[in-house]
């Protein structure tokens, strides 16, 4: 069946575009340690990855509701193929600095909105409602096991060669992923439902000209923002997601110099730790839809919180590197149910048609927020060596992290008190 055909060359474009992504996840703060030593210029430069959140998500969740989600797909493989191959000859030739660092950072983030966020509103256009968790599982161990396995362990081993090895092999990935999905049968429109034999038809009176015009931006816009604040459990979980992502953001810009002046480790130990907490993502991604069968959505989305929250505060209080491995681990895993849940909740419970713009509206405040995080990763560790040494500056993220997820999971169940899954839309999975 073509819909099978489509999710399998999906699924790989998905999973190497990822491979490749974790190589350059893996190189570039290395790159950038021997640039600077400086924690706010290399906040800078990571937070120049994620400022497009910030800056593009609504925006292009609007075009992933009006146009062909294929076409923006290939669209956005084909620039982020260009800019690495420019980044490639940048690093290898020795021209590279900061500023042109975070300038390619900021190209690769652009084309990481757009594919990663039509991604998310494709994927029920393939698979089956019934099967979303399962289809969302799939999704997110593939790129936990290229990226963050593969990509960042075997990063970690190649930067040992040569500097230039990794972004020149995500450059090739680049181009494999857009051969795949260009190979994709059937345009996806805005509001075609998944279709286990048959492309979606055009309805009665409805063209089947896969793109339209774009006729009243802000109201279209509009009308995904109101979505989410008109329903009470939307509403709550997109302002957890501020929270949550701001604040692993934080933690995230400075934690390479946590990992290398905290715990003293080297480049392939790194990529060991890292290696460590994928594989309990990839478990957690494999849970969670047993998970679901046991508990709802309010309470998956509670007990991820302040499971991290704790395991977070943990890792602030200790310099040992096999501690800090095993709470990786776990917080991992709850990192995965959290962004599993939430994704089921919105492909199930938003129109397809108001899919791109609703889901724009989380990605907006959540990574988008999160460029905003990482700038305040850096200048809080800068600012606290003012008056703590620099170990206790770097571990400090983590304990901040602990208390602001701690006190959000309190005021998410207090502010949802009295919910009822059966009765909300929202939640219905």
């Amino acid at each position: 069946m073509k819909t099978k055909t489509n999710y399998a060359k999906l699924f790989a474009a998905f999973s190497i575009t990822f491979l490749g992504d974790g190589l350059t996840i893996a190189a570039v703060p290395w790159l950038i340690s021997t640039l600077t030593s400086d924690t706010l210029y290399a906040s800078i430069t990571m937070t120049a990855l994620r400022l497009p959140w910030l800056l593009f998500s609504l925006p292009i969740g609007v075009l992933i509701d009006r146009y062909s989600r294929k076409h923006l797909l290939v669209g956005a493989g084909m620039v982020r193929m260009v800019l690495l191959v420019f980044m490639t000859l940048c690093v290898w030739s020795g021209w590279i600095s900061i500023p042109a660092l975070a300038l390619f950072m900021f190209g690769i983030g652009v084309s990481r909105v757009i594919f990663d966020s039509t991604v998310q509103t494709i994927l029920p256009q393939i698979v089956d409602e019934r099967k979303l968790e399962k289809s969302n599982g799939q999704f997110t161990a593939g790129q936990l096991i290229t990226s963050d396995i593969l990509g960042v362990a075997l990063g970690g081993f190649i930067l040992g060669l040569h500097i230039v090895f990794p972004f020149a092999i995500d450059a090739v990935t680049a181009v494999v992923a857009v051969l795949l999905l260009i190979g994709l049968k059937g345009t996806f429109t805005p509001g075609q439902t998944a279709n286990l034999d048959v492309p979606a038809a055009p309805e009665h009176g409805q063209s089947s000209k896969p793109d339209r015009p774009m006729t009243n931006w802000r109201r279209e816009l509009g009308e995904g923002i109101r979505y989410v604040i008109q329903d009470r459990f939307l509403r709550g979980l997109a302002l957890l997601s501020v929270t949550v992502t701001l604040m692993y953001a934080v933690i995230l810009s400075t934690q390479i110099f946590f990992v290398r002046e905290v715990l003293h480790l080297e480049p392939h130990a790194f990529g060991m730790l890292i290696a460590i907490a994928t594989v309990g993502s990839i478990i957690g991604s494999q849970a969670v839809a047993r998970m679901r069968n046991r508990w709802n959505a309010k309470q998956l989305i509670l007990l991820c919180v302040l499971s991290m929250g704790v395991i977070y505060g943990l890792v602030g209080l200790t310099t040992n590197a096999y501690a800090v491995g095993a709470l990786y681990f776990c917080a991992a895993f709850f990192i995965v149910v959290y962004n599993v849940i939430r994704s089921s909740i919105l492909q199930r419970s938003v129109p397809n048609e108001l899919l791109g713009r609703v889901g724009s509206v989380f990605r907006f405040l959540s990574f988008g927020i999160s460029a905003i995080g990482t700038f305040l990763g850096g200048l809080l560790v800068r600012v606290s060596e003012n008056w703590l040494d620099r170990e206790l500056s770097l571990q400090l993220p983590y304990l901040l992290l602990s208390a602001v997820y701690l006190l959000s999971c309190l005021l998410f169940a207090v502010n949802l008190r009295g919910y009822s899954e059966q009765t909300n839309h929202a939640s219905r999975m």
